[in-house]
């Protein structure tokens, strides 16, 4: 009959190995999560790997221990424990309680001794024990029914391994570290004698008693003199290194049988740490939410739903489709909710089921959907409003969008999904696609009795959140925000993305094949510069050439210190001494050109209208800008003639052209309004060229001598003041030493007074209130402003800063877009605004129509808020993207 096992887990030491592993894990609070996070997730592997049938956790208890009564240096030289990881050890065991896992410390005793102490019980009691641990210092425990096993690292230390690796028995480890030592817990040892020297002395003599009668026998001068001058240290520190198994504590091994974990615990908790993925896991799908979904067949059951509809003044919609990609998906069916009891599914698109004819359906909805008075709630509402009017309907009035307020109220949250605020907010797990829909299909095509249930969750689910999030976006004074920024903009990106824009394919194609050749030449230039052949696109190789052939100087490690760093930062220093570098820059500069545009932009060609449709979102960045994906316009190189050359793809319908609308300096400009410097302000309402000025201020130069090198640093300081670039970035961007950019730098704000004061009063702002707002009163949480950590509190006051500047930049942008369009539309011109990249719009329109745009855009954009300086923006027009 097999021996029963216990697990018994080294929590100390896994809490300790996880916060050093796992770094910057907080909730949106800035409370610190990432050694309960790692914590946890070590325990689950461990419970599903090896289903231990009994188990338990020891911790070491607070305060000193009897070691400390022995010799009060124990473990002196160890820092106190961080004020972010002592705040996480609660949450640790709260979760290990909620495992239904026994915990166990004891003052005045380490984790090592309870686990020695109930090994030693296991095994006189007929059990194995396998403690779970990376400490090395808990071999001494092994025996036959005792061994050793390291979860992250997947090793398991037996008798006989420990044996034949140390060449002595597991028991007579805390001789060997009577001699060795151990720097950690500060146990002197022998001065001078390693764990290897100790472990041959062991493995001859067994006993430091016996080493101490046989000094004679033992070879070598100093080892000896050594061995005598440090008798009292050895065996004092053998005394410190052995693990106490007689510790009195109460335990019946029967109660440490694995009892299932308590679910519903484990899911409020992981709700509380903002796990999301384990909250997932741990909670248990409902029906309490299903029980009033109904699909529906009948247009008469829909009017009487149109009919509740018009008394409640607002509900909620959803579309279920057969694509992602709003532009081309088709309508599979609506859900509709407007209560609790009142969730409904109506099919349009379904395989085996009754559907409802879309003109009738348009007709009727559309009495809900276009009545202004009525507000329609949706989670993501653009992608709805897409295939909507792809199909036909219309949608008019206030307008409300669940992920648009989560967004607002955690804008550096990873997600704003459905799912995962279902999972914030009502601690609800929902049903996932891949449940209702098989791999390869589509929405139309899955099993209609999960589907509508599916559908109907959908709606329910934002009606709850819009409940919720309203309330909150209220106390919090960003209900403005949403309804006059936020929302009026989701119509104008739609109609952006619906449109689309033209690219011209055969250029396309031309251009990769380009790339392509020069991406062999470069090649072939690298490979004789190298002296051999190798893969361009490994960093392994490449820093074996650098660094070991060519003996080029090192610069930095890898993140994970397990090789040589070759990053652009590393090349470009490199560059001015090899030639290699350089051609490696270029390489990967085409490569990406080729792989992420020119080759991209081609298959995401819509076959229909032959444009390309991006998506715009506007709740990716946590300073309010916009993104775009599928393609990512923002990062299309436009200082390189290649970067250009990708623009000149894009063109307007025939006989059209493209014109651009860029804001001016609009950060600097906000800079002057938000610090009120009398410097900035005069130079900005004199329309100066501001980086001139800069150098003038700065480098206290005359204007007659301000030469393009002058003008291109200050540049780099007035942006760098913005972005909160210290001396060491500076040094960097302008290759000049740190001393000389710090210089620059005190130069700056000793002229631009009121500059320095409006960068502290934003931190100050920051440390008190813990967000910085933009002038619109967006706000972003600035977790880690009064952090005891040096480096996260100048990350925070960048973040401080930043959030004012760049935040309000977005804010002025997306007004401006609204503006835009509802004067397009009043003026009832052709011209169509297609894209938003950084501080500019890009719009299609007929020649004819180019001085009416022009004259819309000064008052949408130059005259949209009145700032203390002018807003200016820089017009042109042309043939392609790149003369625009």
């Amino acid at each position: 009959m097999a021996k029963k096992t216990i697990y018994l887990v080294d929590g100390t030491a896994y809490i300790y190995r996880n916060y050093h592993a796992i770094r910057n894990l907080s909730t949106k609070q800035g409370i610190p999560t990432n050694a309960i996070f790692g914590f946890t997730r070590t325990l689950i592997n461990l419970l599903k790997e090896k289903q231990p049938q009994y188990i338990a956790v020891c911790f070491d208890a607070r305060g000193k221990t009897f070691r400390n009564e022995i010799y009060d240096l124990y473990k002196a030289n160890r820092p106190q424990m961080p004020e972010d990881l002592a705040s996480q050890i609660d949450g640790v065991k709260r979760t290990v309680s909620a495992f239904s896992i026994p915990w166990f410390e004891k003052q005045g005793f380490e984790a090592d001794d309870l686990i020695g102490t109930m090994a030693k019980k296991a095994e006189q009691n007929g059990f194995e024990a396998v403690i779970v641990t990376g400490d090395k210092d808990l071999s001494q425990l092994i025996s036959k029914d005792v061994s050793i096993y390291d979860p992250m690292k997947k090793i398991q230390i037996t008798l006989e391994s420990f044996n034949e690796e140390n060449g002595f028995s597991p028991a007579l480890l805390p001789q060997a570290m009577g001699l060795s030592g151990d720097s950690a817990d500060n146990i002197p040892g022998v001065r001078g004698v390693g764990m290897k020297t100790a472990a041959k002395l062991i493995a001859q003599y067994e006993t430091l008693e016996k080493i101490y009668e046989n000094l004679d026998k033992i070879k070598g001068k100093k080892l000896l003199e050594n061995l005598e001058e440090n008798k009292d240290n050895a065996f004092l520190s053998r005394k410190l290194a052995e693990i106490e198994c007689n510790v009195p504590i109460d335990f019946d091994l029967e109660e440490l049988i694995q009892k299932d974990p308590q679910k519903e615990e484990l899911a409020k908790i992981f709700k509380e740490f903002e796990f999301k993925n384990l909250q997932k896991e741990f909670l248990d799908s409902t029906d309490e939410f299903k029980n009033s979904y109904k699909p529906v067949h009948e247009l008469e059951e829909i009017k009487k739903i149109v009919k509740k509809i018009k008394k409640t003044k607002y509900f909620v919609f959803d579309t279920e489709t057969t694509s992602v990609n709003p532009v081309e998906a088709e309508l599979a069916g609506i859900s509709l909710a407007f209560s609790q009891t009142d969730i409904y599914y109506i099919p349009v698109k379904h395989e085996n089921v009754k559907t409802l004819n879309l003109k009738d359906l348009i007709k009727i909805l559309g009495e809900i959907f276009e009545d202004e008075s009525i507000e329609k709630i949706a989670q993501n509402l653009k992608y709805d409003l897409i295939v909507l009017k792809n199909h036909g309907f219309k949608i008019k009035g206030k307008t409300f969008d669940t992920m648009l307020a989560a967004y607002l109220l955690s804008p550096g949250s990873r997600s704003h999904g459905l799912n995962d605020l279902a999972l914030e907010y009502l601690n609800h797990k929902m049903i996932e696609f891949d449940e209702v829909v098989e791999k390869g299909k589509t929405f139309d095509k899955s099993d209609f009795e999960k589907a509508y249930v599916y559908a109907c969750e959908d709606s329910d689910i934002t009606l709850r959140l819009y409940e919720i999030l309203k309330k909150e976006l209220k106390e919090k004074n960003l209900l403005d925000l949403l309804q006059k920024i936020e929302m009026p903009l989701v119509p104008v990106l739609a109609d952006m993305e619906m449109e689309g824009i033209f690219v011209d394919k055969e250029k396309l194609v031309e251009m990769s094949k380009n790339f392509e050749h020069e991406l062999e030449l470069i090649e072939k230039d690298a490979f004789e510069t190298a002296g051999q052949e190798f893969n361009m696109n490994s960093s392994k190789q490449l820093g074996e050439i650098l660094f070991e052939k060519l003996n080029l100087p090192t610069q930095k490690k890898t993140k994970k210190k397990t090789g040589y760093s070759t990053d652009m930062s590393v090349l470009e220093e490199l560059s001015k001494i090899h030639p290699l570098p350089d051609l490696i820059l270029r390489h990967r500069e085409l490569s990406k050109l080729k792989s992420t545009y020119t080759d991209a932009l081609v298959s995401l060609i819509n076959k229909t209208t032959g444009r390309i449709h991006t998506s715009f979102n506007q709740t990716i960045t946590a300073t309010g800008r916009l993104s775009s994906s599928n393609p990512n316009l923002q990062n299309i190189p436009i200082r390189t003639e290649k970067g250009r050359k990708i623009r000149e793809a894009f063109i307007p319908k025939k006989d059209w052209i493209l014109l651009s609308a860029d804001y001016s300096q609009i950060e600097l400009r906000l800079l002057a309004h938000l610090s009120k410097d009398p410097i900035l302000l005069e130079a900005f309402k004199n329309d100066e060229d501001i980086h001139s000025r800069t150098a003038e201020e700065v480098f206290q130069t005359l204007p007659g001598m301000i030469n393009d090198d002058l003008r291109r640093q200050a540049k780099a300081i007035n942006f760098g003041i913005i972005y909160g670039m210290g001396a060491f970035k500076l040094s960097n961007e302008l290759g000049i030493s740190r001393k000389m950019a710090q210089t620059y730098i005190d130069n700056y704000y000793a002229r631009y007074k009121k500059v320095f004061e409006f960068i502290e009063s934003a931190k100050e702002e920051a440390r008190n209130t813990g967000y910085a707002a933009t002038i619109s009163g967006r706000t972003r949480p600035v977790e880690d402003i009064n952090s005891t950590n040096k480096n996260r509190v100048m990350m925070a006051e960048r973040i401080a800063v930043n959030t004012k500047i760049q935040g309000s930049a977005a804010d002025i942008l997306k007004i401006s877009m609204i503006e835009t369009a509802r004067l397009l539309k009043e003026k009832k011109l052709a011209a169509k605004l297609l894209l938003t990249v950084h501080d500019e719009l890009v719009f299609e329109l007929p020649p004819h129509e180019t001085e009416d745009l022009k004259e819309i855009l000064k008052s949408s954009m130059e005259k949209i808020i009145e700032l203390d300086v002018p807003l200016k923006i820089n017009i042109a027009w042309g043939k392609n993207w790149s003369e625009a």
